[in-house]
């Protein structure tokens, strides 16, 4: 894999992915955690669950 190949990974709302940004899959609004015990919410924009987080 290249230094620029960008590894996604999908979460679900409820999880503790950690730190940083997730794209809901469905609207693609943006959800940041600050802290790495926090639950991944529901998308505030469209109440999606599926997100893609592009910190890997």
């Amino acid at each position: 894999m290249s230094k620029n190949t960008w590894r996604t990974k999908m979460v679900t709302a409820g999880e503790k992915p950690g730190i940083g940004f997730y794209f809901c899959v469905q609207c693609g609004h943006r959800v940041y955690l600050e802290i790495g015990t926090d639950r991944l919410p529901p998308c505030t924009k469209c109440l999606g669950t599926e997100f893609k987080n592009n910190n890997a």
